[in-house]
């Protein structure tokens, strides 16, 4: 099996190692996790040998003791034979005793011992290595050891345990694109990551024909696997009560079951349904149920022979016939290739609509195993399409619209092109230009504009605003334009953007009102105005009376309310409201996503609210080089905006300054309340020493905030006008800048007033805490903990990388570099490289 991520279980190995006094941990988890492939990796780090436990020598008594005496070797492995050879007719416990007291008296250097199913050896060996491995401190002998879970057993109670847990979703990706082939279709894999449920042996065991696995094909849902017969019969299936067993054959070879009719059965056969479910068997959504584990389920169909699948789809026929007519046609599909699959497609679109999008994907491909009118294909598809994308799963939502083809009608074409476009801008974090040209050709002007409107928010996202404006007037100008666009006009007008003036249409909707319905799309560019003109509240409850509403928000807007309540707290300056929100946004995002650049922009802003939050600067430097690759070099202003404030709290006034400036030419915004740079470049001037040019800059500030007026403009003119005039007497000049603040200011803003008192108090107090000239200092000067971190940083590892490595937590690596940049005089990583490299040469 090919080895991936067990980043969490190697952590943990590698700090139980590290420790080198003696212990020993054991990692448990199922058959086929991948236990073995992983203890071979850790014992090739340490270069030792696995212990491989036998099921065939169980039966010899102290087998796994004598083989873990050769493993070990060396002292410990020559005192350990010398024991058994005089000790095999003593009782265990004695011979436990006697090991462990063995082993405490050798000396010998310290040693790793990877043993690998560990349960797997004869009861006597158990009994002695349970009592000896619980007692190693000490001894310098550490012992990792994986076994398999379930079971009554209390064996090994004295050691460490830890779960080895399942694949992530992205590892489950990367090992089913290793095991069916790099052109695999990204919904495929994506489908095999999620039906198997992130069990690496099932992933390892599935098979697809090359269109299927390109995408041309439908998949066969249950997957395809290779028998494993050897697995089933370790499988805790077999073992357990046939009835329950019996139970989940028939969920297994279904995608849903009706709740009501499984109860039925369950009743029949004397199975505890109420306790399956308790204990996670068996899930319920809505009137439908079936397995919970994706992997539990693929492991009972594939246990089933060609007979037993003919039955249970006979039984479960039955079941459904005159309930749910689109499960009855699921089964009755494999007996009857040419029946309808029409009610099969309108069922998944059903589901993709509720929220169970495993549900809608097997009854789609289920669906395109037969034959379908190419419209009613179509229209199917485009439905299911945009049910996936809305549900937030757009991978498999654009992958579904690719198979529906080009639609005849142009309504339906405009919808395909909307969902295709917000598919794509999830997935690529571009926008795709070609569902313009769809967009104007539509019969619905509705649904043309709402293409137009959303491809002109994401560019404003990207901070492209002129791009934008031209969808706005391409809206006009094709007589599609209404409420949303005039809301994007007035979002244009609030970022500075010339007004449209052509635009007359009324919303309807005069202010912010909770109680008021609009369509969600208009509901979004609402908030987003209403934050820009600082209407904070207003916005706040909009967002959770939205979020908290019935029918519930499709995942897509919900993840778009998250992101803006973020904005809200960070532009409101609540680092507590702002930490929660993300916290909040976090939770909802699904299996898959990635993080575009305005993404990492918010997430950023939010981290540098709080001076306790140490990300902020490697989520700049993230968004930076995304901003490179992606080609989108308009937000890097408002990234320098944020690396501009973090210079300044780190006392590096020069970097601040030239950072902030270049944020400010990049955006050249009449609203100096939009990029908010000036107070925090003025306070930078000042500190620098470069008087003249903070009360210059102070000057534009005052003449930009008449033009503007602005909450947050009058806080940060209080602030300015207060840290320029603090040479003469700052006492007086900081207390007027307080009185102008009121109890319900952004609490930043009273930090960072605070923080510039500290920062400009009068005489010596300023020139202490201005950053003054160092002298070169040299290498030998760091201590041997900073020269480990200038080492990692040589080899080009991050921040992150660099705390994996020598196992501390990430703001002690930051700090250890905020010393070795002060020691050095340098003001970077690069500079730091390049000094080094100067040094040595």
């Amino acid at each position: 099996m090919p080895f991936f991520g067990r980043d969490r279980e190697t952590h943990v190995a590698e700090n139980t190692i590290d420790a080198r006094s003696g212990s020993a941990c054991l990692f448990v988890g199922e058959p086929g996790i991948g236990k073995t492939r992983w203890a071979r990796q850790i014992a090739a780090r340490h270069d030792t040998v696995v212990v491989s436990a036998s099921p065939s020598e169980r039966m010899w008594p102290y087998s796994g003791l004598s083989a873990t005496a050769a493993a070990l070797g060396g002292a410990r492995g020559a005192a350990i034979d010398r024991l058994l050879a005089r000790g095999r007719d003593w009782p265990e416990h004695l011979l436990a005793e006697e090991i462990s007291r063995t082993l405490h008296l050798v000396h010998d250097e310290p040693a790793v011992l990877v043993i690998d199913d560990l349960d797997e050896m004869d009861s006597g060996s158990v009994t002695v290595l349970s009592f000896v491995f619980s007692r190693l401190r000490g001894t310098g002998l550490t012992v990792i050891a994986t076994a398999d879970s379930g079971g009554d057993r209390h064996d090994f109670t004295g050691m460490l345990h830890t779960r080895v847990q399942r694949l992530s979703f992205d590892e489950s990706v990367d090992l089913a694109r290793s095991v069916l082939g790099p052109g695999t279709a990204q919904a495929v894999l994506y489908t095999v990551a999620e039906f198997t449920g992130g069990d690496p042996g099932s992933i390892v065991r599935v098979r697809l024909t090359p269109r299927e696995a390109v995408g041309d094909d439908p998949l066969p849902l249950p997957l395809r696997v290779t028998d494993d017969r050897a697995r089933r019969r370790r499988d805790g299936r077999l073992a357990g009560d046939p009835r329950v067993a019996s139970l989940l054959d028939l969920l297994s070879v279904g995608p849903v079951f009706s709740f009501d009719r499984l109860t039925l059965i369950a009743q029949e056969q004397s199975v505890d349904l109420d306790a399956l479910i308790d204990d996670g068997l068996v899930a319920v959504h809505g009137e439908f149920a079936r397995i919970a584990d994706p992997a539990r389920r693929l492991r009972h169909h594939a246990s089933l022979s060609a007979d037993e699948r003919r039955r249970l789809h006979a039984q479960a026929a039955a079941a459904h016939e005159e309930t749910h007519p689109a499960t009855f046609l699921w089964h009755t599909s494999f007996g009857a290739p040419d029946a309808d699959r029409e009610p099969l497609l309108r069922a998944a679109v059903d589901l993709a609509s509720g929220g169970d999008h495993l549900g809608a994907i097997e009854f789609a491909e289920r669906a395109m195993a037969g034959d379908l009118a190419d419209d009613v294909r179509c229209r199917h598809l485009v439905d299911l399409g945009d049910a996936l994308v809305l549900q937030g799963h757009d991978v498999q939502g654009r992958h579904y619209l690719r198979r529906a083809g080009r639609a005849a009608e142009p309504t339906l074409r405009a919808r395909a092109a909307l969902a295709r476009l917000r598919a794509t801008a999830a997935i690529e974090h571009v926008v795709d230009e070609t569902a313009l040209a769809v967009a104007v050709d539509a019969d619905d002007g509705r649904t043309a504009e709402h293409v137009l409107c959303e491809s002109a928010l994401l560019h404003l996202w990207h901070g492209e605003v002129g791009r934008a404006r031209l969808l706005v007037e391409a809206a006009i100008e094709h007589g599609v334009a209404a409420a949303e666009t005039a809301v994007l006009v007035r979002l244009l007008d609030e970022l500075g953007s010339d007004t449209l003036t052509e635009v007359t249409v009324d919303t309807g909707v005069a202010a912010l009102q909770p109680d008021v319905e609009v369509p969600i799309e208009q509901a979004v560019l609402e908030l987003s105005v209403a934050i820009l003109r600082e209407e904070y509240a207003a916005a706040r409850r909009r967002i959770r009376w939205l979020l908290d509403g019935t029918p519930r928000v499709a995942p897509l807007w919900r993840d778009h309310l998250l992101c803006l309540l973020v904005t809200a707290e960070v532009r409101g300056g609540d680092p507590l409201g702002a930490r929660e929100a993300v916290a909040a946004w976090r939770r909802e995002w699904v299996d898959g996503r990635t993080t575009d650049v305005a993404t990492i922009l918010v997430l950023a802003s939010a981290a540098a609210l709080d001076p306790f939050d140490a990300q902020a600067g490697d989520l700049v430097r993230q968004g930076r080089e995304l901003c490179r690759r992606e080609g989108t070099p308009t937000l890097l202003p408002w990234f320098a905006v944020i690396e501009g404030g973090l210079a300044l709290n780190e006392g590096r006034y020069d970097d601040a300054v030239s950072t902030m400036r270049a944020a400010r030419e990049g955006i050249e915004a009449e609203d100096p309340a939009l990029l908010r740079v000036d107070a925090d470049l003025i306070e930078a001037l000042w500190l620098s020493g470069r008087h003249a040019e903070a009360e210059h800059e102070l000057r534009g500030f005052e003449q930009a905030a008449l033009r503007s007026p602005r909450r947050w403009t009058t806080l940060a003119l209080a602030r300015s006008r207060a840290v320029c005039a603090s040479d003469r007497d700052a006492a007086r000049a900081f207390r007027t800048a307080e009185a102008v603040y009121r109890t319900d200011d952004a609490p930043s803003e009273r930090r960072r007033l605070a923080r510039a008192r500290e920062r400009c108090g009068a005489g010596e107090e300023r020139i202490v805490l201005r950053r003054l000239p160092r002298a070169e200092t040299h290498d030998r000067t760091l201590t041997p903990q900073e020269r480990d971190v200038v080492a990692l940083v040589e080899k080009g590892l991050r921040n992150r990388e660099i705390a994996a490595s020598l196992f501390l937590s990430l703001r002690t690596v930051e700090l250890r570099l905020t010393g070795i940049y002060r020691k050095l005089g340098v003001t970077s990583r690069a500079h730091l490289i390049a000094r080094l490299h100067n040094a040595a040469s």
